[in-house]
């Protein structure tokens, strides 16, 4: 089988690197920033089908609601400290992040 490039042959290993799947560089201009209104935008985050989260309603809510209450309340954000990102190959994200709110 042909995977972009890659011939992968028959009883070959292969890897999933689900972190990945939403910042593609084939798919997305610029897929390491932050763009709440990045269309298309077929995010991948919640899974699919028949292994889509559970939670994802419930968490797709409480980020509109802190998103629109930062918006409301927040007129800059400023990093205040070191970034440490979340070392997975099975999802992309930031162990700890801290800022400053004004």
């Amino acid at each position: 089988m042909q995977v972009g490039d890659q011939l992968v042959r028959a009883g070959e290993a292969v890897a999933i690197w689900n972190s990945s799947v939403n910042r593609d560089e084939t798919v997305f201009s610029d897929p390491d920033r932050f763009d709440l209104g990045r269309t298309p935008n077929r995010h991948l985050t919640f899974g699919i089908g028949p292994h889509f989260c559970l939670g994802a309603p419930l968490a797709k809510v409480e980020l509109k609601v802190l998103l629109e209450v930062l918006a409301e309340k927040v007129t800059r954000m400023e990093l205040a400290g070191p970034v440490e990102r979340l070392r997975s190959n099975f999802m992309w994200g930031i162990e700890r992040l801290p800022v400053t709110l004004r």
